[in-house]
């Protein structure tokens, strides 16, 4: 098998997984997102660039929840967004609100980074689900 080398992670990767989690914790613990996203800053020596781009993240998914939900029960009708798992949701509430209220960052960027994400915390199943989700909203134009 060749070998394969690995990149380190760029800085809106590691803005993205960090968010991610906080959003995950946020999942358990309403309301403790940006905290949680505090705390795991300091407990990784994040820079400052990379957690202030997190709490972007965070806090845009958590200001539009309600319109992201929307369009994510719009995408993927069969599964109630109350239905998807935790980490799905996070993800594609964060990636979203990226692509649709972010002018600062390519779409391209954050599909492909939840895309990733959901494969590492979610498996293969999510990561289908996030690429059709993403991929729709793409293709569409994106648009709130």
């Amino acid at each position: 098998m060749p070998s394969s080398r690995v990149r380190p992670a760029s800085a809106g990767m590691v803005a993205r997984r960090i968010a991610l989690l906080a959003l995950f914790e946020d999942e358990f613990r309403p309301g403790n997102a940006e905290r949680a996203l505090e705390r795991m800053a300091a407990e990784r020596g994040i820079s400052p660039e990379v957690q202030e781009h997190a709490a972007r993240i965070v806090s845009g998914a958590s200001q539009h929840r309600a319109e992201l939900d929307a369009r994510i029960a719009a995408e993927a009708p069969l599964i109630p967004v109350p239905e998807l798992g935790r980490v799905e949701r996070a993800i594609l509430r964060s990636a979203l609100f990226e692509m649709l209220y972010s002018a600062a960052t390519p779409s391209g960027e954050p599909m492909r980074d939840a895309v990733s994400l959901a494969r590492i915390y979610a498996g293969d199943a999510a990561r289908r689900l996030v690429n059709g989700v993403l991929g729709s909203v793409s293709r569409s134009g994106g648009g709130a």
